[in-house]
């Protein structure tokens, strides 16, 4: 049987040698191939849920700064109206108090008339502290109400930071 296998030729040795050991060579490859794969697809599944998760956080997130946004507005809101109720208050005030100052200007007269009778003039000094008065009450409700507006604005800002400071 030796004698029968030296009659094939070397060069049908050398081709059988290099197809048996390309063959092991495909196979040794196909196999790391195969557990590559399973590595690739394993990795493609853990980003996948990686990406899930942290869309799902990332969308919890902005629902909960929304919602403490929208709640900052809505006490804003609420503030705006208390804020609103008490300036037209101190309007309604303001204009008591623009009555009385009226009605003590209509009464000058007579006190102008009471006071030559004693021989006195306040003529000049009533006219300005009525105006004094009057400027400063319109002057004091103009700054009350730009202090309250500042005021509910700064507390809105602030909350808002604090919501999406908290959030993150």
């Amino acid at each position: 049987m030796i004698a029968a296998l030296k009659l094939i030729p070397a060069r049908v040795w050398a081709v059988a040698v290099l197809v048996i050991a390309l063959a092991i060579l495909v196979g040794v490859q196909t196999y790391r191939l195969k557990g590559m794969q399973v590595t690739h697809a394993t990795y493609v599944a853990e980003v996948k849920d990686a990406k899930a998760r942290a869309i799902a956080q990332a969308r919890a997130t902005q629902s909960k700064i929304q919602t403490e946004l929208d709640q900052v507005r809505a006490d804003a809101s609420t503030q705006k109206a208390t804020d609103d109720a008490l300036a037209a208050r101190q309007r309604d005030d303001n204009r008591q108090l623009q009555q009385q100052i009226t009605g003590v200007l209509a009464d000058r007269t007579r006190l102008r008339a009471s006071l030559v009778e004693r021989g006195k003039t306040i003529e000049d000094l009533t006219d300005l502290l009525a105006q004094l008065r009057s400027e400063a009450d319109d002057y004091a409700g103009e700054l009350a109400s730009a202090l309250t507006a500042s005021r509910r604005a700064g507390f809105a800002c602030e909350r808002s930071y604090d919501a999406v400071r908290t959030a993150r």
